[in-house]
């Protein structure tokens, strides 16, 4: 019988062979992103992406991608002018890898993608920069399989970064985070964050039921507070579940798909939850992003926050106005808005968001129509403001401009 420890030699000898077997498909250099050297990263942190079945069509996508951006057409392009300044925080990628993988999100099909499609409708509506984020999901498409959430958020943000490269004016990007492993998501926002180049770090609602106030999730609270360069979280919606006789059950309790309004509520759930349970409260060095100017959450949230005190009360109150941003992503202008506006939310708090490409066809233009045109208390310098300003003001120098 061998040993333990020669079984544990051979089978990192064997994890060696495939990640080498990986850099060798991988580009040393995206305009700068060395996707090699991410690779080796990986491997070296115990990441295995060779558990992924899509990590070399992954690699395939940047490669493509690569070549396409470095063609003399795509050069060209690149150089036309784009006489609009919007900055879109609420926008997906959705590589063909993944949409195989996620064949639907939230009971809709996922939506086709492409990154020329993207650039030609952020140039539609004068967007010239948009920080990508990874829908529902993101990295839990393995449910109870740390290994395998831990690698699809390493692949997921290797991919986003790679983007980001190829067209630094274009596209920023949110780090994707393997929660509910708390270790393991702390590892990849640090290297997200400090070596990929993520602006900000996005989260799910809740991960495999667990919700972001959850007390197994302080730790990365914690961590996330602590960082000199205050994080930004932006959360996007999910299918509900619970874990039930150690399965997990979706919880919807309608017979409608969960994408339909279902998300709007979880929203609602989040923000009450990180609310009571005091994370918004206790990391005052983290700013939040609320998709869907916080969906179901205004029509909760007197009846929410009077129920804890007319202190408790004034301290989140706080909290909404100053550290809490609330994007556009819907359509929920002109009309859904006013909700939030109705608790004296200022509007530099209000971002522009289009949920490109999830939203339904049709909406875009007329979503950020009525941001524009149907809001009668909205000066120019309001509409200018939620369009870019506000952003600028938020990311700062972490977006490249």
């Amino acid at each position: 019988m061998r040993s333990f420890t020669s079984l544990f030699v051979l089978g990192a000898l064997a994890y060696a062979v495939v990640a080498d077997e990986l850099t060798e498909i991988a580009p040393d250099d995206v305009n700068g992103l060395n996707v090699t050297q991410t690779i080796v990263d990986s491997s070296n942190s115990g990441i295995d992406l060779s558990l992924l079945n899509c990590t070399t069509d992954a690699l395939d996508f940047i490669n493509t991608a690569a070549s396409t951006a470095n063609s003399t057409a795509a050069r060209r392009r690149r150089k036309r002018a784009n006489t609009g300044n919007g900055i879109d925080v609420h926008s997906h990628f959705v590589f063909p890898w993944y949409q195989d993988l996620v064949p639907k999100t939230g009971g809709n099909p996922t939506p086709d993608w492409t990154l020329e499609d993207h650039m030609s409708f952020a140039s539609s509506l004068s967007i010239t920069k948009t920080v990508l984020g990874s829908s529902s999901p993101q990295a839990n498409v393995y449910f109870g399989n740390q290994a395998l959430t831990t690698a699809m958020a390493r692949l997921l943000n290797i991919s986003a970064a790679a983007i980001r490269s190829l067209y630094p004016k274009k596209f920023d990007f949110f780090c994707v985070v393997p929660l509910p492993y708390v270790n393991d998501a702390i590892a990849e926002a640090k290297y997200c964050l400090d070596t990929l180049g993520g602006v900000g770090i996005t989260t799910m609602t809740n991960h495999e039921g667990l919700y972001l106030g959850n007390s197994a999730l302080t730790g990365f609270w914690s961590y996330v507070n602590s960082r000199t360069d205050k994080p930004i979280i932006y959360v996007h919606p999910t299918t509900p579940y619970m874990k039930v006789n150690g399965k997990f059950v979706e919880a919807n309790p309608t017979t409608y798909i969960p994408g339909l309004v279902e998300f709007y509520f979880e929203t609602a759930r989040c923000y009450m939850d990180l609310s009571y349970s005091g994370i918004l409260t206790k990391y005052t060095n983290i700013r939040w992003i609320a998709a869907h100017v916080g969906g179901a959450f205004p029509a909760i949230l007197d009846r929410m926050i009077k129920s804890l005190g007319p202190t408790v009360e004034a301290s989140l109150k706080s909290v909404y106005n100053t550290r809490v941003f609330w994007d556009s992503a819907g359509p929920t202008y002109p009309s859904q808005v006013k909700g939030l506006l109705g608790y004296s939310i200022p509007k530099s708090q209000l971002l522009l968001g289009t949920d490109f490409p999830y939203a339904p066809a049709g909406t875009y233009v007329g979503a950020v129509a009525g941001l524009v045109n149907d809001l009668a208390d909205f000066t120019q310098t309001d509409i200018n403001n939620i369009l870019r300003n506000n952003s600028v003001a938020l990311f700062g120098k972490k977006l490249t401009l």
